[in-house]
């Protein structure tokens, strides 16, 4: 007795010890089983649709999915038809290895394996070949070896996502994308049960056929769900499938190949609807309540043939996906940004413009589209066709650095709103002018003489842009430029004042986040392709008053003739056309509705064409394409923007573009931004009394009955000799004597607050609060009083009220009030600031 005891908890010590190191073993770190091979990478749109499914890098479709995303009637479809005792063996079930050693090596009759899924794993896993007694030991071997180290539902995860499944395809996650065109967390139960046999037999089920559902020699249908036969059926798969590999296509047209695989998708083969058939059976013995679907398994189920595979939107996916890996976070599943439906308006359009302009030399075209409130591209055209080697279509022309033209020009004018240089209603010279060595001209080759600074920007003049770039600084504009991420720039001598008319180069993607920095208020942000990328914060480069106006002075350029009429009422377009040096380069970028837009046309050798004019090739694409837009969503809008609360609106002389007098006789708004762009009271307008006899200008005291009084424009000589250059005729004022001078022109403002001499104090805790009262008296003819400090204009009042002025700063500034007939008092005014 005590022996037996001795035994007794000798053995049970030893069961403890072989617990012990079984636990030992399952806890000692291990590689996980995703990390066997490597996986393909799928690449979807913003809701869910793919674009492409790659190769892995031993060029296989591999897709790894989680076991708690793969539908349970794949899971429990897959035990039930390859080993139904999955759960409780060792990794190999001594039953079926005897049936299948007697069935195949004794009866002499269909090769049969009696593999249990952790040995068809061992076996993929460790490439064995397990035809011969020595190989299927090895397989046991290691099948347990897996047991030991890892749990059933790992085991079961990695069968799932190395399985065969035909040619190159491994693992039901690539399989569900290729043949269902769905991820396999969406399959439905006759789509599972299907996914479930395939790998008993991935070549022969892959097939679409006709022929009798009876197996032929050396294909077993498997019984009681043990997976008997399926080995050896897949190990000589495995062998076919690197022979003839599913590549993804690169021509337009679908290629064919491989046994068992159609151009077009296809019905499932007679012996896959009959395997499928009978796991059914099986399936409706275990779950009864499914028994409803029984019809549905009877319908024809089609299986999309690997070679259709989707493979769109290529430039923008390749560029992603270079992406990731340089960014060192490539996965398995990219979701992207990129919109298919917005995508194919885009390439339909491109399409439809290279084939109409051809006659002309067009042949090439890239069209970029952004989204402006998260910055994701929504689509993206490399060019006109990527499968074309004759206009090397694969290259992506979003990506080349290429001459912008004018397309930068609001630019500078935004930059020049922010420095006090102009608002948009000031007037510029458009004439031959030389700065420096650098002497430019217009596109046209003419002059216009006097133009706004609107009408300069929407009728790309050079010679204003050239005036208004000299005159920035700190940033000018090469430094702007440079802040806003334009890469690759030479040195600014490099480029002078030609950088303005497109002397340096621009990508389309980084033409697209300036004008996409218009849109979200001077804030500038980098462009996204995949969704998880978060958001960036970005860099303020424009203020928001100014780039306000920018897009304000855009908004007012219309549409070119050979364009469809724009819509009276409808969506406002903010947009600009470049045309490079030697006609290389037509361009045209703008924002409509929340969305930025640029296009190009031209070669992508640099050769120059003259059809290659911004307006007249690139403007009619970017309409097309707008008016696709609008046609798709007849509810696009812009997105809700909040108006600069710095921002005015200000009464001015439309002659000189400053504050009316009492004797300007046309006036229009302008856009302003207190303290900061430049206006004055216009001096061009002025009130002569001619006598009447002589026609000259008379003397006082005047006498109604002979003289009458006449507004004439008094122009500086400069701008009188821009009229004459270009011939814009002028009516000359009248000589004026000396004795007007003399003559009553009633009483000057007289300023009464801020007092003379006094200095006002503010604490530094309630900035932003205190002000400083403006008033004056003014003659009885004023009906507007301007207020300037220093050389900025603060606002107009009626006479008699009382305008504030908030002080940014301490120190000395000069108080100016001037009234609508150019009468004029100052005085100093001192501001200390306090704690």
């Amino acid at each position: 007795m005590i022996a037996f005891i001795k035994r007794w908890q000798n053995g049970l010590m030893a069961a403890l010890l072989i617990a012990l190191a079984l636990v030992g073993i399952r806890l000692w770190p291990h590689a996980p089983l995703s990390q066997l091979a490597p996986s393909s990478t799928a690449v979807y749109d913003d809701h869910g649709r793919l674009l492409r499914l790659t190769l892995a890098s031993d060029d296989r479709y591999r897709q790894w999915v989680p076991l708690a995303q793969m539908p349970p009637a794949l899971v429990q479809g897959v035990m039930l038809h390859e080993d139904a005792w999955f759960r409780w063996h060792p990794g190999f079930n001594p039953l079926s290895l005897a049936r299948g050693a007697w069935v195949t090596y004794v009866r002499g009759g269909n090769r049969q394996g009696g593999s249990t899924l952790t040995m068809q794993l061992a076996r993929l896993a460790y490439r064995l070949n397990t035809r011969t007694p020595g190989g299927k030991s090895r397989q046991v071997l290691r099948a347990v070896e897996l047991e030991l180290c890892y749990s059933k539902d790992a085991i079961l995860e990695a069968y799932l996502n190395y399985a065969p499944y035909g040619r190159n395809i491994e693992g039901a996650g690539a399989a569900s994308l290729i043949y269902f065109d769905k991820p396999v967390f969406a399959l439905t139960l006759p789509e599972a049960l299907t996914l479930a046999v395939i790998p008993q037999d991935p070549s022969r089920r892959g097939k679409a056929d006709n022929t009798s559902p009876s197996p032929p020699s050396g294909f077993s249908l498997g019984g009681e769900g043990v997976g008997e036969g399926a080995e050896s059926q897949s190990a000589d798969v495995l062998q076919e499938d690197r022979k003839a590999p599913l590549h993804p296509t690169l021509s337009p047209a679908k290629s064919c190949g491989g046994e068992g695989f159609a151009c077009s998708d296809d019905l499932i083969n007679t012996r896959l609807a009959a395997a499928r058939a009978r796991l059914f059976a099986r399936w409706l013995a275990k779950h009864p309540e499914d028994k409803d679907a029984a019809p549905l398994m009877q319908l024809p189920l089609r299986l999309r043939a690997p070679a259709s595979l989707p493979f769109l939107a290529p430039h923008f996916v390749e560029d992603t996906l270079a992406d990731a890996r340089l960014s060192g976070t490539s996965a398995p599943v990219l979701n992207t940004t990129l919109d298919l439906d917005l995508q194919r308006v885009l390439e339909r359009q491109v399409k439809n413009h290279v084939e109409h302009n051809a006659d002309r030399g067009v042949r090439n075209a890239v069209a970029l589209l952004v989204d402006t409130r998260d910055l994701g591209i929504k689509a993206l055209v490399g060019s006109a066709d990527y499968f074309d080697g004759a206009i090397s279509g694969q290259v992506n022309g979003a990506l080349a650095k290429r001459s912008p033209g004018s397309a930068l020009k609001p630019f500078i004018y935004g930059l020049g709103f922010d420095q006090g240089v102009l608002h948009p209603q000031t007037v510029l010279r458009d004439v031959p002018t030389a700065f420096g060595p650098f002497a430019p001209e217009n596109f046209d080759g003419r002059f216009l003489g006097p133009v706004t600074a609107t009408e300069a920007l929407v009728r790309s003049r050079n010679i204003p842009a050239v005036y208004v770039a000299s005159k920035l600084k700190n940033p000018d504009f090469y430094q702007f430029l440079k802040d806003a991420g334009i890469s690759h720039m030479a040195s600014e001598d490099f480029y002078g004042l030609a950088l303005v008319l497109g002397g340096g180069e621009v990508t389309m993607e980084e033409l697209a986040r300036l004008y996409a920095m218009l849109a979200n208020r001077g804030t500038l942000q980098p462009l996204r392709r995949r969704i998880d990328e978060p958001r960036a914060q970005g860099a303020r480069v424009l203020s928001e008053e100014a780039s306000f106006m920018v897009l304000d002075m855009l908004r007012q350029n219309p549409r070119p003739d050979d364009t469809l009429i724009s819509q009276p009422g409808g969506l406002p377009v903010y947009w600009k056309t470049g045309t490079s040096w030697g006609f290389r380069d037509a361009w045209t970028a703008g924002v409509v509705g929340p969305y930025v837009l640029a296009v190009w046309v031209g070669n992508f050798d640099g050769s120059g064409n003259p059809a290659f004019v911004g307006v007249e090739t690139a403007a009619p694409l970017f309409f097309h394409i707008v008016d696709a837009l609008r046609a798709r969503d007849a509810q696009m809008r812009e997105p809700p923007r909040a108006m600069p609360k710095h921002l005015k609106r200000v009464e001015i002389c439309l002659a000189s573009g400053d504050l009316p007098n009492a004797w300007c006789p046309q006036r229009g708004m302008t856009w302003f931004i207190p303290g900061k762009s430049p206006i004055r009271l216009s001096t061009v307008h002025r009130p002569v009394v001619i006598d009447t006899a002589t026609g000259q200008a008379a003397c006082p005291p005047y006498d109604p009955a002979k003289t009458r009084t006449e507004v004439f424009e008094f122009w500086p000589s400069d701008l009188t000799k821009v009229f004459r250059q270009a011939g814009v005729p002028r009516r000359a004022p009248p000589a004026i004597p000396d004795c007007t001078a003399a003559a009553d022109d009633g009483q000057a403002p007289q300023i009464t607050s801020p007092v003379r001499g006094a200095t006002y104090t503010r604490r530094a805790s309630r900035d932003g609060e205190e002000r400083v009262a403006f008033n004056a008296t003014v003659d009885a003819s004023t009906r507007e009083l301007y207020w300037f400090v220093d050389a900025d204009f603060i606002g107009t009042a009626k006479p008699g009220e009382t305008l504030f002025w908030q002080p940014a700063a301490a120190g000395e500034y000069t108080l100016r009030a001037v009234d609508d007939r150019g009468r004029a008092d100052s005085r100093r005014l001192r501001v200390d600031v306090v704690q």
